[in-house]
């Protein structure tokens, strides 16, 4: 009997005794206790445990159950093509094998996963399966699908289910394209042993082979259950598709699963294997063969489309052609981006054949493949939701519909651009960009420094925990730091040597000096400490997000963990993931069960898919002109258990505001595509939307976009509001509010429902848009254009601008204010933590974050162009909708007051109306808080800022807008170069 499986059952039983209570308490745990423990002892397998290891199981079976019974997660929402019916009908569902799914849950159980995540996973890949192709039917068919899931957050997992049902269903060839790094497709290998196949490599070191994961659950084929066929991979971890590999014994008559990079090679040797092997005057296989492009929004996309249908980048071209050589076929794309998926070509199929060349005995030989026309997820598009336990990136960065306390896990370098510049200065004083054999860095940046010291400190605050987490599944003993500095080789394999002299001289003062002496080494850590984890690892738990629990997050003091120093920094490895060094990161356990310790400087090969176990640190200031490759990057994201307040990310203020708007326009872009779900809308049509949205564009990477000089974008049936102010600067502030104060005594203004308000003509209000602001990062001559081309076509021609003057705080007499009435100032606070606290500080900025950006006092801000009946019709359909949610959810709403977004108010708006709200914000409230900052009040008297001048923030309610007047805009403000990547991996290699 292993010691995890001893927890497990602690859980069954847990599970039991607490589905007999009504409500769980704390003191549940203790009354149950003695039962528990008493039935295990009784249970075979475990006489062979004492009474203390007994309790002990009980002990770390209680946490995990604590932590993970609170773990909710929504179903999946869909957007399928117009008229879709599904072949798995019910009576479908009762023929269909079960079996590979079966013991893939039951695998995933094992792993400590709860049962509303398991629950979910079973639901939303029978739901994926039922929009793949039919691999019974007896006609052809070519379905493409996308899901979207986030950043680390399981899309494995979830692709791992449907390919598991995928095989119950019929499929027998299934090719998982794996990203285009090797590394990448190794895991992916690995991943699909444990998941799928049952057996595979054990030990990468010793390369010892063996069952593992699911076939420890159940065998199948000859040497198991022999009524089940065994599917095979001719991958394996060290073997891509290649010549080798497709001489080798690989028989279609077998269900084969392999694992690929997206590298043109081996997608040369796919076709032509996969060619070579058609039956005599066949055309085609006629067998169900299923595609599952993970990273579907990297290579697979044809950049070249926009030329017309008979171009195609060398990848896309190939995958194409790959689909065209099967009658029935699927093409499934996974990605946590799909802004690129759906702003790619849609052409039809082309006239011309595709051409390869390749040699058999020295000899060219050239064939042709017709190709399908597109991978466009025409049919169906799948939104997956994360459990409560995931962090991402609303946890961190800027949002405006999720109100969660932000996690101040970034730190904002400032230092960095001396050891790794964007550009140099030559003798004759000229400047150039930056090159890969440019000596860069000659000595690391303090910042960096201290975050390699926080790695170290995050080993030792893990390595305090070890003792309670010991046998627990949450227990990860790896721990990792990423780096990323540039994409230049030299400068990752020289920032590497400079790493390993720093820890090598770490580790010699934590070996020599004294741990009490305040002046070395360990006075010195404790100081690093104090800065970045005191606060955090002492009240973690104050800012874990709804639904989120981890009883393994204990409170430690650095008198706690400062035993652990040197075990912490004892075995570091420092690895540059390049071509060049040959480096690879390996995660295995020594014998006595401890993890590695790996501080991976990266490049491409780190970029995308990755898992980096135990992360914790990230340094991140490398540039990239596209916002969702940068998501990508984000390697931090995902699952902590027991760490959570070890983690960091030290990066740069303009990674920050990248972050921060693309966390926005995803934010916004799953809000319009839940409801579009809700309309039963199709795939098509929330393309268009995406196409029109303004955030979408900034956010696309520029290959999709490159050579169009004009681009759609639409603010019809959204909310734009101000976020960012600029704060450091009194007579910006001052402007701001006396023009406001002039437009204010210049109009008729009335009062209504805490708001004065006055109407306006569209040209009024554009006039008005152009007075001085301290707005930062605010799409002002966007939103103006958008409103001169509805104004155009007779849409938003009456306007309503509405000031409130009910808010929760100071009182503005009409006498410093010059104007005829008090007004009742809105409170936002300024930041007291986090990488919002250094924009303010060092930057000047206000960001209304927080919990969230919204600056939105009530959703009934937005009812005021409503009567009474409208408002009424309104708040009714929306309980509807609402009660026919939860519905449909299985569930059952909680009975309690519902609070109505502005979207339910701002949907009953016509057409030709629009309104513009607009909040005074106490400044005195933004600087100066009850806990005495002298940062914030030395910033706010040494710029001398007037507490009665009020921080003007904007909100428009755009209503719906049909037909959508988007109009066609030539784009100005975004780089649409593309960036240059240096590959550590060449892309067009033949691998033979």
């Amino acid at each position: 009997m292993e010691n995890f499986e001893c927890v497990e059952m602690v859980k069954t039983l847990l599970k039991g005794k607490a589905s007999e209570r009504e409500n769980i308490t704390i003191s549940f745990f203790n009354e149950v206790r003695t039962e528990i423990v008493s039935i295990l002892k009784i249970l075979p397998g475990y006489s062979s445990f004492d009474e203390n290891s007994l309790n002990h199981f009980y002990d770390i079976g209680v946490k995990e159950f604590q932590s993970i019974n609170p773990i909710e997660i929504d179903p999946s929402y869909s957007l399928n093509k117009k008229g879709f019916i599904t072949w798995l009908t019910d009576n479908r569902k009762t023929e269909l094998k079960d079996d590979y799914i079966k013991r893939y849950l039951a695998h995933l159980k094992t792993k400590g996963r709860s049962d509303k995540v398991l629950e979910e996973i079973a639901k939303s890949s029978e739901k994926i399966l039922s929009k793949l192709g039919d691999p019974k039917a007896d006609h052809p068919f070519y379905v493409k699908g996308l899901v979207v899931g986030s950043v680390q957050s399981g899309k494995t997992g979830n692709f791992n289910a449907v390919i598991n049902r995928a095989i119950d269903a019929g499929y027998s060839l299934i090719i998982v394209l794996s990203g285009i790094m090797e590394d990448l497709r190794s895991q992916t290998q690995l991943r699909i042993e444990e998941d799928i196949i049952g057996d595979g490599t054990l030990d990468i070191s010793k390369d010892t082979k063996g069952d593992k994961g699911v076939g420890k659950i159940r065998k199948f084929g000859e040497l198991g259950d022999k009524n089940v066929a065994q599917v095979y991979s001719i991958t394996s971890y060290k073997s891509d598709f290649k010549k080798s590999v497709k001489e080798a014994d690989f028989s279609l008559n077998h269900k084969n699963i392999l694992v690929c990079k997206k590298n043109t090679g081996v997608l040369k040797n796919l076709l032509i294997w996969l060619s070579d092997y058609l039956r005599e005057n066949a055309e085609k296989h006629d067998i169900p063969f299923l595609i599952v492009d993970d990273e579907a929004d990297n290579a697979s996309l044809n950049n070249l489309g926009k030329k017309g249908a008979d171009y195609a980048s060398i990848i896309n071209g190939h995958i194409r052609a790959l689909l065209d050589l099967f009658t029935r076929k699927t093409y499934l794309g996974y990605t946590a981006t799909p802004f690129a998926n759906v702003l790619q070509d849609r052409n039809n199929t082309s006239a011309q054949k595709w051409p390869i060349n390749y040699k058999i005995a020295g000899n060219t030989v050239y064939k042709e493949f017709t190709q399908v026309s597109n991978i466009f997820p025409d049919d169906f598009i799948e939104l997956l939701n994360n459990p409560t336990n995931y962090i991402g990136a609303k946890q961190i960065f800027e949002t405006v519909l999720d109100d969660n306390l932000k996690l101040p896990l970034v730190e904002i370098v400032r230092d960095s651009d001396v050891a790794f510049p964007a550009r140099i200065t030559l003798d004759d004083g000229k400047e150039r960009a930056t090159a890969r054999n440019d000596h860069f860095p000659v000595t690391l940046p303090k910042s960096l420094e201290e975050a390699t010291a926080c790695f170290i400190l995050s080993i030792a605050l893990r390595l305090s925990r070890v003792s309670d987490m010991l046998d627990s599944g949450f227990l990860n003993p790896h721990h990792t730091m990423l780096i990323h500095v540039s994409r230049f080789i030299p400068w990752q394999n020289k920032t590497k040597d400079l790493i390993i002299t720093y820890i090598e001289k770490l580790e010699s003062k934590l070996n020599n000096e004294l741990p009490n002496n305040k002046q070395l080494i360990y006075g010195q850590l404790e100081i690093i400490w104090n800065r970045y984890y005191s606060t955090i690892v002492l009240n973690i738990k104050s800012y874990l997000p709804a639904g989120y629990v981890d009883e393994f997050l204990s409170p430690k003091s650095y008198e706690d963990i400062k035993p652990h120093l040197i075990d912490a920094i004892r075995g570091v490895e420092v690895k540059a993931i390049n071509s060049e060094t040959g480096d690879k990161v390996v995660y295995a356990k020594d014998a006595s069960g401890n993890g590695k310790k790996i501080i991976a400087v990266g490049g491409n090969r780190l970029s995308r898919g990755f898992t980096l176990e135990g992360l914790t640190v990230n340094y991140f200031i490398r540039n990239t002109n596209f916002s969702d490759t940068l998501l990508q990057m984000g390697r931090w994201f995902g699952y902590r258990p027991g760490y959570l307040d070890a983690c960091k990310i030290f990066t740069t203020i303009d990674a920050v505001n990248k972050f921060d708007s693309t966390t926005r326009a995803i934010e916004e872009l799953e809000a319009e595509f839940i409801k579009m779900n809700r309309l039963d809308k199709s795939p098509a049509e929330f393309v268009l939307r995406v196409r029109k949205h303004p955030g979408a564009l900034k956010i696309t990477r520029p290959a999709i976009l490159k050579d169009t000089k004009i681009v759609n974008w639409s603010y019809q049936d959204t909310l734009v509001q101000t976020t960012k102010f600029k704060v450091n600067s009194s007579q910006l502030l001052e402007s701001a509010w006396d023009r406001l104060r002039e437009f204010i005594r210049g109009n008729n203004f009335t009062e209504d429902k805490g708001f004065l308000k006055t109407e306006l003509s569209a040209q009024d209000v554009i006039e008005f848009l152009e007075l001085p602001n301290t707005f930062e990062d605010f799409e002002m001559q966007s939103i103006i254009k958008f409103i001169q081309l509805c104004v155009q076509k007779n849409k938003l021609k009456n306007w309503t601008i509405a000031i409130k003057i009910k808010g929760n705080g100071r009182v503005l007499r009409s006498d410093i204010s010059g104007l005829d009435r008090d007004i009742e100032l809105s409170v936002r606070s300024g930041p007291r933590e986090g990488h919002f606290r250094t924009l303010f500080t060092d930057f000047g900025v206000f960001a209304a974050a927080g919990k969230s950006a919204n600056i939105v006092s009530a959703g009934s801000d937005f009812d005021l162009l409503l009567s009474e009946d409208q408002k009424q019709s309104a708040i009714n359909k929306f309980k509807i909708e609402r009660q026919e949610y939860f519905k449909s959810k299985n569930k059952i709403p909680k009975n309690e007051d519902v609070t109505i977004p502005e979207r339910v108010y701002r949907e009953a708006m016509t057409d030709d109306q629009c309104l513009l709200n607009i909040y005074l914000m106490d400044i005195k409230s933004v600087f100066l808080s009850k806990d005495n900052d002298k940062v914030m009040d030395d910033m706010f008297i040494k710029n001398n800022i007037n507490e009665w001048t009020p921080l003007i923030g904007y909100a428009i309610g755009f209503p719906k807008i049909s037909p959508d007047p988007g109009g066609e805009y030539v784009h100005g403000g975004y780089d649409l170069d593309i960036e240059v990547e240096e590959w550590d991996q060449t892309l067009d290699s033949t691998e033979e």
